[in-house]
């Protein structure tokens, strides 16, 4: 059995204190985003993957529940089922394929993640877009779950119901004992494909800063596996474009801590080419594969382009 010392004790303390302040303060931001996207998650993402997928037969009928769609409600049914001669019992049609669908978050916590020149890290706007994800995915229903990866899966909660998957979800994303390191998201992105069961939709949140196209093939093998993919490509300002006439600086490589002194005027102009062709070709490698990617930046809402997304997806045309 191991002894511990009171100093042991009392850092646990101050690390528990400080992880549940964390979670209170990412809990507050996810509550002022999350209402509206909880009813694309309902009625967009739940009727075009169980209700448009193949082999879907009718099976019987159940109980009405709130967060069902209305249409199909068996009124027939219902109506044979009242007993007062209102339509106080309503049921509503099931169906072979109506079962769990599982939201996988993938959250890259790389080094370049923890960058960041507006008013919050890359890593801590992720980690809003994160929680919003998994709020909604599991106020409508769904299984919820997380990896949160560097050169490899660092953490990995497995998908599960309920408000205990939240919080332990939370907990992890804020703890930054799990920040930092390489990157390697074709790996990581294999091992879901060949770990996930069952109906998934999976998002994969990161700057994508540092990766080549070298994962097209996974990828293609993860949008013909999974449900939906959904990329959320994060980037700060000065991913894109550096500040004028500021003279030397000093850069370091966020992944192996290389220090070069530069003159800014004289490198922006291929900093921010060579940028926008890396940029370019991560939206391009996503597309083809016929994945999804959302491109935003730390100093925008991630709300309306992700709402306008699911309504595109839903109707057949993301």
């Amino acid at each position: 059995m191991k002894i511990m010392k009171k100093k042991d004790k009392d850092e646990n303390k101050e690390d528990s204190k400080y992880m549940n302040n964390e979670i209170k303060k990412l809990m507050i931001e996810i509550d002022t985003e999350v209402k509206r996207l909880i009813d694309i998650f309902r009625f967009v993402l739940k009727y075009r993957i169980v209700f448009r997928g193949r082999g879907v037969e009718f099976a019987g009928i159940r109980k009405y529940l709130p967060t069902d769609d209305a249409s199909l409600i068996d009124w027939k049914v219902s109506a044979r089922m009242s007993t007062s001669g209102k339509l106080d019992k309503l049921y509503v049609k099931i169906y072979e394929e109506e079962r769990d669908l599982n939201v996988i978050v993938m959250f890259d916590v790389s080094e370049s993640m923890i960058f960041g020149t507006q008013n919050r890290l890359k890593i801590e706007y992720g980690a809003v877009l994160a929680g919003t994800i998994a709020h909604a995915a599991l106020e409508v229903g769904d299984n919820l779950g997380l990896v949160l990866y560097n050169e490899k899966a660092r953490k990995v909660i497995p998908p599960m119901k309920g408000d205990l998957q939240y919080f332990k979800v939370l907990k992890e994303i804020v703890d930054k004992r799990n920040w930092g390191g390489l990157k390697n998201t074709g790996d990581v992105l294999s091992e879901v494909v060949k770990t996930a069961k069952g109906r998934t939709f999976l998002f994969i949140i990161s700057d994508f800063i540092g990766e080549t196209n070298k994962w097209e093939e996974t990828l293609r093998s993860a949008v013909s596996r999974f449900d939906g993919v959904l990329a959320l490509m994060i980037r700060d300002v000065r991913d894109e474009e550096l500040p004028k006439n500021v003279g030397d600086f000093r850069f370091s490589d966020p992944f192996y801590g290389e220090v070069t002194d530069v003159n800014i005027d004289k490198i922006r102009e291929k900093y921010e080419r060579l940028a926008k062709e890396q940029e370019d070709m991560i939206i391009n490698m996503f597309e083809k594969a016929g994945a999804g990617i959302i491109k935003y930046r730390t100093d925008e809402s991630f709300i309306t382009p992700m709402m306008k997304w699911f309504s595109l997806w839903g109707a057949g045309r993301g």
